[in-house]
């Protein structure tokens, strides 16, 4: 009994010794999901993963490039022997998008974290005279985390797109599917890559009513074609975010840092005919390529009790490389700034609303756009 008795002391003194160690390990030692999602967010990966901002971007240069060859081509033939003034077909566009985004935990025994991806997402497009557009898109996938520091995932993008012409009396509609294929890497403390590639196919009709005249009769007729096109895009990006621990002169609760990207759309279209008969030409041939190579700087801090409100901005440099959809919009240089405001709702958790405003050199596109994004992953 007293060897049981003096045992039973002696375990007693070395747990409440070692207790305080232990409960310390647990603190400095997260599970792999918490340690995994605080270094995709300090890095800038998370935030990489989850916008649609930088597709969409380049959708709407396509849109306008499109916009203003087809107004030019209808000008011409309207104005025969003459040339238009400078920046006549110039974009002026404004938009809103709302999404929202998340990461769920599987339950699987893995050591380390796999996550189901979902993602839904709205935005509509609108240029007075031009077209008014809205754009779902839906994302379902597969997440997995190698590492603390990496991400790969692969998953299937699904979008409808509704098109309301205004330049004509028309309206456009296409359903899209395809895959998605993403990866990430924090290299350093300070430096991370990103890398997203997807492939969509488009399938869909366009309807366009035209004036007839018969005789000394007018009347109208509806030309309908099917669409069928795919397309590609990749973007790569080189992530620099950088604390006090690296500038000893910043204060604590902010952060700042660059980015360079390259970002590349392909669109391949499916030779049609419409409802005459007639074979279709797309304004810039079955191809078209747009290729931006992307860089900027940005500031973030957190104020308020704990910090958990989030203002950041981001001023970014654009110069198109490779463009064939040129004529009659030739402006290749461009700035885009962005302004948001989030509330940080916990570890992979948070709601923004952010500004954007992109406008090109020489004043040919210019676009205002609205979002409110919910990360929330759990």
């Amino acid at each position: 009994m007293y060897k049981l008795m003096l045992r039973s002391v002696l375990l007693g003194s070395l747990l409440a010794t070692a207790l305080p160690y232990l409960a310390f390990a647990a603190e400095v030692s997260p599970p792999a999901k918490a340690l995994w999602s605080r270094t995709m967010g300090q890095s800038g990966l998370r935030r990489f993963y989850s916008t649609g901002a930088d597709l969409g971007e380049l959708v709407n240069r396509q849109v306008s490039y499109q916009l203003a060859r087809r107004l030019e081509t209808a000008w011409r033939a309207q104005h025969p022997g003459t040339n238009p003034q400078a920046n006549a077909f110039a974009s002026e566009a404004e938009g809103f998008v709302v999404q929202y985004d998340s990461l769920v935990p599987l339950p699987v025994t893995l050591q380390r974290p796999l996550f189901i991806r979902t993602l839904a997402r709205t935005a509509k497009r609108f240029e007075p005279g031009k077209l008014n557009s809205i754009n779902q898109r839906y994302d379902l996938g597969l997440l997995y985390a190698p590492s603390q520091q990496t991400y790969l995932g692969i998953g299937l993008a699904i979008e409808q797109t509704r098109a309301d012409l205004k330049y004509v009396q028309g309206n456009t509609s296409v359903n899209a599917i395809g895959p998605r294929l993403d990866a990430g890497v924090q290299l350093s403390p300070i430096l991370a890559l990103g890398l997203r590639l997807e492939e969509v196919t488009f399938t869909g009709d366009n309807e366009v009513m035209v004036s007839t005249m018969t005789g000394s009769m007018t009347g109208s007729m509806n030309i309908a074609r099917q669409l069928d096109y795919q397309r590609r895009y990749l973007q790569t990006e080189a992530i620099i975010r950088l604390t006090r621990t690296q500038l000893p002169f910043l204060p604590a609760n902010l952060q700042v840092g660059g980015m360079a990207a390259w970002h590349y759309l392909d669109l391949r279209y499916e030779s049609q005919r419409n409802s005459l008969g007639q074979t279709v030409v797309e304004p810039f041939g079955n191809r078209e390529r747009l290729g931006v190579f992307r860089s900027g700087v940005f500031v973030s801090a957190n104020i308020g009790n704990n910090g958990l409100w989030n203002p950041y901005t981001e001023l970014l440099l654009d110069r198109e490389i490779d463009n064939n959809m040129t004529a009659p919009l030739d402006d290749r240089t461009s700035v885009l700034w962005r302004a948001g405001l989030a509330r940080l709702l916990g570890t992979g958790k948070r709601i923004s609303m952010e500004y954007q405003h992109s406008q090109s050199r020489h004043g040919a596109r210019e676009r205002d756009n609205l979002l409110l994004v919910a990360v929330i992953d759990f």
